[in-house]
Order: structure tokens, then C-alpha cells, then sequence
């Protein structure tokens, strides 16, 4: 039996560092620091050529939310597999290489594999410019029901397509009862405010940003909380270098940030969300699940990609701390 599949898009990370954000602008594609937009296809070989003239390439990794979140887990000892679409192209080959980790049975090969680009200004703020290619098809024919029908908790991040929310919602519906269901709905599924309701509703933990929380509820905070908590069971929300504070409606917990020199960001939050998964999983209390994810995260800053996320052993030293 798996412990827990990730269901979200698939995407290589292209992770470069620039003097200024400002030098790969590209007329028509808004790129802020620490947002993330969604691009066409078109604007790939503006961007590339940019990039290739005023960053430095320090890393390509497999990556896409749900499946970094599944990573952490699986270096923490959990059996962890991913639903998703790779390319049959060499972007795909190379994806499948890196897993050495999770189960990939539930991964189909078609199209193109989405690329995101991860553009770290000086300022170590990152932006995120997303391809996303072949993960714009993913539709209930991609279900892997016999993996799900055996998986203890199925973890969620976003797609772009109203079809690949459709099928998460009815993957939740049907897991109803049975297996626990956790979602990072990212600013992409944020922006789309109260048609991801249905996803929501009745799940065990929502992980979102301040401005996530924002997006998703066009209220202020403490209302935003509310609205939540009457529709998932534990809310998460991540604050950054201001650490994470993690709600219930019995009562909250929070946790300042561990202050590291950050090399890259890429993947903290995901790394965030596996290692609260694994530690609830393992029915440790909240509070000490908190200080325990906002360190682990803290710590995944120190390398590129996914070569800074924390082991297990070092989990089980701020499990200590």
C-alpha cells in the first residue's frame, strides 16, 4: 500500500539567477518578482534567449508542486507515488531519471512535458514563469483508480485546465470517507476564488499563502480563516520569512521562520507541506508539527532545486529541538 500520491502538474524546473528581474521582462508577459504566471507557448523563445544572455543556469529538476511535496515524503521514509503527465520527449526521459524516490506507475507519457522557469533575482525573490504543455490534458482518462484505491492520503496541487479540476474534485468526492485528502491550491488555482470550492470542501488540510488566502476568499484575514475552517478540517497558512501558523477551530499554533542565508527558495513550501503531512501522519501535535515543517523548509532553501531538501535523519533532529 502507498502511504501517499500527489496528484498536481508535472513540470521540469529550469531554476536561473539574474542580477534584476527587469532584464528578462518580455513585452506582453508580465513577470513580477514572487508571482507566478502562466505563459503561452509563444513566448518561450523571447524568454529563453533572455535568460541565456543575462542568467546563469544553476539547476534543472523535476518539479511541479505536488510532486515535490511527494519527494520530501518519500526522503522521509513514506511510500509516495504521483498521477500526472510527463512528454514522450527528452524532458520527460529526464524527469522519470530523477525519481528514484516514488512510484511513477501512475505518471502517463504523452505531448509535450511542461517546463517552468524560476527566475531568482539578486534579491533571492523568486518568479515562476510556467509552460504547461501535455499537463493541460490531464482529464479523468489519466485516473489510476487501482493506486487510489490503495493509498492512505492523496495530496493536491493545481492544473490550468477546468477539466484537470474537475477530475480532482470528483477524485475527492469519490475518496470521500476513506482516504485523507490535503490541498495547495497555489496562485493559480488562488486566482480562481470560489470556483475551487468544491475541491475544498470536506478536505483534511488546506495549505495556502497569505496572499493565496486573500484570493481565495476577497475578505480580510480573520474572516478568510473562518471561511475556511468551515470548509477543511486543519488550515495551514504559510507566511514566509514570518514562519506559518497552522489553524483548527479548537484552536491555533504558530512558528517563527529558522533565519538561514537562502540560496535558492524553489520547492520550500512544498517541502513545507510534506513534512506537516508526514509528521500528522504520524500523530504528533500540531504545534510541534509547525515548528518541525517551518525549519525543514527553512533548511530546503540551502541548495537549488531539490538537492537542499532535509532527510530523514535531519527531521528527526528538529523532531528533538
Amino acid at each position: 500500500m502507498i502511504d501517499v500520491i500527489g496528484i498536481g502538474a508535472l513540470n521540469l524546473d529550469f531554476i536561473y539567477e539574474v542580477e534584476d528581474i527587469a532584464y528578462v521582462k518580455i513585452p506582453g508577459l508580465e513577470i513580477e518578482e514572487g508571482e507566478e504566471v502562466v505563459a503561452g507557448k509563444e513566448y518561450l523563445p523571447a524568454l529563453k534567449d533572455k535568460l541565456n544572455r543575462f542568467g546563469t543556469l544553476r539547476k534543472v529538476s523535476p518539479g511541479g508542486s505536488a510532486s515535490n511535496t511527494c519527494h520530501m515524503l518519500a526522503l522521509m521514509g513514506y511510500r509516495a507515488g504521483i498521477i500526472g503527465i510527463l512528454g514522450e520527449d527528452r524532458e520527460g526521459d529526464f524527469y522519470l531519471k530523477q525519481l528514484v524516490h516514488e512510484d511513477t506507475r501512475g505518471i502517463i507519457r504523452k505531448g509535450k512535458t511542461g517546463l517552468a522557469y524560476i527566475i531568482n533575482a539578486v534579491s533571492k525573490d523568486r518568479s515562476i514563469i510556467v509552460f504547461p504543455n501535455s499537463n493541460s490534458d490531464m482529464d479523468e482518462k489519466a485516473w489510476n483508480m487501482e493506486l487510489l484505491s490503495r493509498t492512505k492520503w492523496v495530496h493536491m496541487s493545481s492544473f490550468i485546465s477546468d477539466k484537470a479540476l474537475a477530475m480532482q474534485i470528483d477524485i475527492k468526492n469519490s475518496l470521500a470517507g476513506k482516504t485523507k485528502v490535503s490541498i495547495d491550491p497555489g496562485e493559480i488555482y488562488g486566482q480562481m476564488g470560489e470556483k475551487i470550492y468544491p475541491l475544498l470542501e470536506g478536505i483534511e488540510i488546506l495549505f495556502a499563502s497569505e496572499r493565496e488566502m486573500a484570493m481565495l476568499f476577497g475578505t480580510e484575514r480573520e474572516e478568510a480563516i473562518r471561511q475556511a475552517l468551515d470548509m477543511v478540517r486543519i488550515l495551514v497558512v504559510k507566511r514566509g520569512k514570518e514562519g506559518a501558523s497552522i489553524f483548527t477551530k479548537e484552536g491555533v499554533a504558530h512558528s517563527p521562520a529558522k533565519k538561514v542565508g537562502v540560496i535558492d527558495n524553489t520547492g520550500a513550501g512544498d517541502v513545507f507541506n510534506g513534512v506537516c503531512i508526514g509528521c500528522y501522519m504520524n500523530n504528533m501535535k500540531l504545534s510541534q508539527i509547525i515548528h518541525i515543517a517551518t525549519a525543514a523548509a527553512s533548511l530546503s532553501t540551502q541548495g537549488f532545486g531539490r538537492d537542499g531538501y532535509p532527510r530523514k535523519k535531519d527531521i528527526e533532529i528538529l523532531e528533538k529541538e
